[in-house]
């Protein structure tokens, strides 16, 4: 287990634990608060957005921590992996409600989507029974042999107006980033050879050169403190080397997000319209709310100065501005750090999407999983560019990385579990009454889901006769009433039993997870 002294052995050196705070990197900083926290005595750890900041060894360790810790865990996170390896239950805020939800995150979409799918399947079903009475609605409402029949069906169909519930919505707001190129490139976008660099006693970069050709999607990765943002700065000109140069390639056009991406808002007097109209000031002031909608700012929030605004909103004002820019290489520091899901999963579809080069320094797995077709690791000893995917560089590179994170998620799932569902039998003969029992529920499912597909069948049949436009006028009004009723009746059956479908789903489920 992940002991204290261990943690901090782990986390920081000699060096490093003489040095001043004010003098840590960003990520330094946070393994300074997770040091402190695991000092603590307590039985509740309520952590907000933990992972910011945090390299992979680190990321290794609070894991270890959530998965060794005996107490409550309240995880605000945005980090996907986090999300599924260290959690039981998703609490999803949506319309000012707050849900529970058994299972890691990527259970909760699952299960979300599987319901919004059966919702929009009734749906389906309602709508085309709405047709049917409207098209003999249509047909003879003008003609006096049929007034009577076709105000009945309109009743029908305002009742069941009236009745239909609406789809569920989410409340969960997605971006729209578009990163185009103006132009493209030369082929060389930009060399750096040589370059050194030290704060005081502390050496960050030594030597390290490279070339980013154009196409290239390189992700920077390496520990806190080794000099990765600094490497970025030094590229952009914000920081000057100590020894060696960076120089662009032909026609190279850099936009770039810095990991203190509030230092890029130079003056938090204005507004967040004026900033952005500001940087194209040749466009109509539609052009300028068009790309701020698509950042989420719309109505009054264009009007906000920009020192009011939270790290979220502050990154994807940055965004907007690279997309109005149309650089050909994007330079990226921590991008994710300050964004909710719902942007990550826009953002990585944008970049993938993105026809120029792309360089970026993350700490997050799944964002570098899916983008980097390069890596470059800067270590202590020096840098190692590998020409591959992120998978690619862990099976070639990180062979004993790999084996101890395979261990580490076997007993991550093994933990998660145990906290999660309730204890495996501890006989044969446990062993095959929960057998039994999970049958028996199988039985009663599938026997539940064998009689709503008999109603809807019956459903449809009155429908059927409903739609028959010499129905009304044939049929005696108490077969009318009679047919009416019953498949009300049904539709409130129908109701009823999905309840009871869904309860003993829940019910196999957990039953299935304890006997694995």
């Amino acid at each position: 287990s992940l002991d204290r002294a261990g943690l901090a052995a782990v986390v920081f050196d000699d060096a490093q634990a003489r040095a001043p705070v004010k003098s840590l990197s960003g990520g330094e900083k946070a393994r300074l608060l997770l040091a402190r926290l695991m000092a603590r005595e307590s039985n509740l750890l309520v952590l907000d957005e933990p992972t910011n900041d945090l390299d992979i060894e680190t990321l290794d360790l609070l894991q270890e921590l959530l998965d060794d810790f005996d107490g409550t865990v309240l995880l605000v996170s945005h980090d996907r992996e986090l999300l599924n390896n260290a959690v039981t239950h998703i609490l999803a805020l949506e319309h000012q409600k707050l849900g529970v939800h058994p299972g890691d995150y990527d259970t909760w979409q699952r299960k979300r989507a599987e319901k919004l799918a059966l919702a929009e399947a009734q749906k389906s079903k309602q709508d085309k029974q709405r047709a049917h009475l409207q098209s003999f609605v249509d047909r003879f409402r003008a003609k006096a042999t049929k007034a009577r029949q076709a105000q009945s069906k309109q009743k029908m169909i305002d009742k069941m107006a009236e009745e239909l519930e609406p789809l569920p919505q989410t409340s969960r707001r997605y971006p729209v980033f578009k990163f185009r190129q103006s132009r493209p490139s030369g082929k060389v976008v930009l060399e750096v050879d040589g370059v050194s660099k030290a704060y005081g006693d502390n050496q960050v970069l030594e030597d390290v050169s490279l070339t980013v050709n154009r196409g290239d999607r390189l992700a920077i990765i390496g520990p806190n403190g080794i000099g990765k943002s600094t490497l970025l700065k030094i590229i952009m000109g914000k920081v000057a080397a100590d020894a060696g140069t960076s120089e662009w390639g032909y026609e190279a056009r850099p936009g770039y997000f810095a990991q203190d991406h509030r230092e890029q808002i130079e003056d938090s007097r204005q507004t967040v319209e004026s900033w952005l109209w500001n940087i194209v000031p040749g466009e109509p002031i539609g052009f300028v709310r068009g790309k701020l909608g698509q950042m989420l700012f719309s109505g009054d929030e264009v009007e906000k100065s920009l020192a009011s605004l939270s790290g979220g909103e502050a990154a994807r004002l940055i965004f907007c501005r690279l997309m109005v820019e149309q650089p050909n290489l994007l330079i990226l520091d921590e991008p994710t750090n300050h964004l909710d899901l719902e942007a990550i999963d826009a953002l990585v579809e944008a970049l993938e999407d993105y026809d120029g080069t792309l360089v970026f320094v993350s700490h997050d797995r799944w964002f570098v999983s899916r983008l980097a077709r390069r890596v470059l690791e800067i270590t202590a000893d020096g840098i190692n560019d590998f020409q591959g995917n992120y998978e690619e560089y862990l099976e070639k590179c990180g062979d004993d990385h790999l084996d101890a994170e395979a261990v580490l998620k076997v007993e991550r799932e093994k933990n998660r579990k145990q906290k999660s569902t309730p204890a495996a039998p501890k006989d044969s003969g446990e062993r095959r009454k929960l057998d039994k029992k999970l049958r028996k529920l199988a039985g009663r499912r599938d026997e539940v889901t064998a009689t709503v597909e008999r109603l809807e069948a019956r459903i449809h049949e009155i429908n059927e006769v409903f739609a028959d436009p010499t129905f009304f006028e044939e049929t005696p009004h108490a077969q009318v009433t009679k047919l009416d009723k019953e498949q009300k009746e049904l539709s409130g059956q129908i109701e009823e039993l999905m309840g009871q479908w869904e309860t003993l789903e829940e019910e196999i489920d957990e039953l299935e997870a304890s006997l694995a």
